[in-house]
């Protein structure tokens, strides 16, 4: 306790103990009910207490905050579950009392709720103040330690807490790790030839601009070597991953595999030919350029992979790389239930670990889509964006995916010329990122302001992902609409396979303008059963004034046609 109080915390305790009546005395009732957090020791022992289940519950009805820090492996009882559902905790281990009030400190800064200005103390000069900590703004802030904290560390009514709070929270890592190997020269030793070499720092110098990931140079390994040295290559970096890339003696083939540094098994694999690329590109230089965009992006390779093991895993296990991955993964579908999905994740991923600049990046753009979309799933969302945009570019300056989620964020607003100037630090950045180019190439195509070369960013984004989510359609659709190519707008509007009412209402009215009326009926069908009430004004809010999707105005007399197609044949 006296390590959070010096960090500027009002702390309120039952020192007298837990005896009988007075564990329910009004006392301890006022003060769950005047405090801002309710922080729960978890044990064995607590979860058999029929007074930490009745304080638990009184926390939760009047919706407070809750904490729940696990001091040992317990499960959670059923009469806890429902209070306890989808709540992230935290879990300490023994001997480390300073860790552990920070990251208390890190996680009451993700709910609001931060520290008041601590008083000097002899070891304190009066100019220091806690690291990253503002002063309260409204009254002092009461955390309610649950009294049962006697319990669960010591089964002593006598014992200070303070004495007991000496654990620190689980950490967790902010980066995926990723070692670059290539094939040594005589398939033994350490010497690699001159053009696996630059392949290699090549590779190294494009994957370090992807910055949720740390870049490791490995040794040097035999095309022959053995599964069990990946793993002890793996073991000695620490690393989650190996890619492993050689390039021919003839300098036209480059060859890429990656491993999985757990279990040293080979799960994505390709060879790249010169003959296949374009005439007029650097080989070395296009090839690198696919692979790390492949690999690391932002829906990438190594997402794909993360994500499928993150999802068998139980729900409380997951680590914030994996809330992180999930979170991007509910967020493609794009729909009302999904936007508040990943934002649930996302909050899991900073409360774990504050430190994530891309977690709170994605925040920011699925705040935003809730305005868009006005789902009204949150209080505050522009507020909110704005507070997590900024967040995740003073965590990382250099992060191209902070940079172009708030050119999102600034889109929204309309701020077309600082939308430019953050295209291009997103860019400058990563020119790699899929998600970079087709957020640059979107904006280009869509507002009419440099359509070619807004095209040439969309091809390269598709280009650099093997599964590009659907959206990466819609720049595509907009454009081939405004030249009058329904044919091939009506193809990328059923590659993205759109879920949401208004993009399967646009994928109607590319069916009805290429004469497929029952398509197209099918489909506005399909609009009414998401939304009974949807209209023209409905499109035309989203699509023109939104996305300010000149040229196209069309579709809105098209949709009128549909509209009315529709109502006929319900007659």
């Amino acid at each position: 306790m006296d390590k959070l109080r010096e960090r500027g915390l009002n702390i309120w305790i039952d020192q007298e103990g837990i005896h009988g009546a007075k564990l329910w005395s009004q006392e301890i009732v006022n003060a769950i009910d005047n405090s801002k957090v309710f922080i729960l020791f978890a044990s064995t022992k607590a979860f058999l207490s029929k007074n930490v289940t009745k304080e638990l519950a009184l926390a939760s009805e009047s919706d407070k905050h809750i904490l729940p820090i696990f001091i040992e492996d317990a499960e959670i009882p059923a009469a806890m579950k429902y209070q306890l559902a989808g709540i992230q905790h935290l879990v300490h281990e023994q001997g480390q009392t300073d860790q552990t009030a920070d990251n208390i400190l890190r996680t009451l800064g993700n709910l609001d709720i931060q520290s008041a200005e601590p008083q000097p103390t002899p070891s304190q000069p009066s100019a220091t103040k806690p690291a990253s900590k503002t002063p309260l703004v409204a009254v002092a802030l009461v955390i309610a330690l649950a009294v049962i904290a006697f319990l669960l560390f010591r089964g002593d009514s006598t014992q200070e807490t303070s004495a007991t709070l000496a654990t620190a929270a689980k950490t967790y890592k902010s980066t995926i790790d990723l070692c670059v190997v290539t094939i040594s020269e005589d398939g033994e030793g350490a010497k690699v030839s001159k053009e696996n070499r630059e392949l290699r720092d090549e590779l190294f110098a494009k994957l370090s601009l992807f910055h949720d990931y740390k870049v490791i140079r490995g040794a040097p390994l035999s095309p022959d070597s053995t599964t069990q040295e990946y793993l002890e290559l793996a073991k000695q970096g620490n690393a989650d991953f190996i890619l492993q890339a050689t390039i021919g003696s003839d300098q036209k083939k480059i060859s890429a595999q990656l491993f999985e540094g757990s279990d040293g098994s080979n799960f994505w694999a390709k060879s790249l030919r010169e003959e296949d690329g374009e005439a007029d590109k650097d080989f070395l230089e296009e090839s690198t350029a696919l692979i790390s965009a492949l690999i690391a992006g932002h829906d990438g390779i190594i997402h794909r992979e993360i994500l499928q093991k993150a999802l068998v895993k139980n729900e409380q296990d997951l680590t914030p790389i994996e809330l992180l991955q999930i979170g991007k993964a509910v967020w493609e579908d794009m729909t009302k239930e999904t936007t508040l999905k990943a934002i649930e994740y996302l909050k899991r991923c900073v409360s774990l670990n504050p430190d994530m600049s891309t977690a709170y990046a994605l925040l920011s753009e699925v705040y935003i889509e809730d305005l868009r979309r006005e789902y009204s799933m949150t209080s505050e969302p522009l507020m909110k964006a704005k507070q997590a945009s900024k967040r995740a570019i003073q965590l990382d300056p250099k992060n191209a995916i902070a940079l172009i989620e708030r050119f999102w964020l600034l889109w929204y607003e309309k701020d077309y010329s600082a939308c430019e100037l953050q295209i291009k630090l997103a860019l400058e950045a990563n020119p790699y990122e899929p998600l970079v180019l087709i957020s640059a190439g979107s904006f280009k195509v869509v507002t009419n302001k440099d359509v070619k070369y807004g095209l040439e960013l969309c091809d390269l984004a598709i280009r650099y992902n093997e599964k590009p989510q659907g959206w990466y359609n819609w720049p595509l659709i907009t454009y081939h609409s405004r030249e009058g190519d329904y044919k091939k707008g009506l193809e990328c509007a059923i590659k993205a396979d759109y879920q949401d009412d208004d993009n399967i209402a646009q994928t109607a009215v590319l069916y009805w303008l290429n004469d497929e009326k029952e398509s197209a009926l099918k489909k506005y069908s399909e609009v009414k059963r998401l939304n009974k009430n949807y209209s023209i004004e409905d499109y035309k809010k989203f699509f023109f004034d939104i996305w300010d999707s000149k040229g196209i105005d069309n579709h809105l007399d098209c949709l009128k046609e549909i509209e009315a197609a529709y109502k006929s044949a319900k007659k």
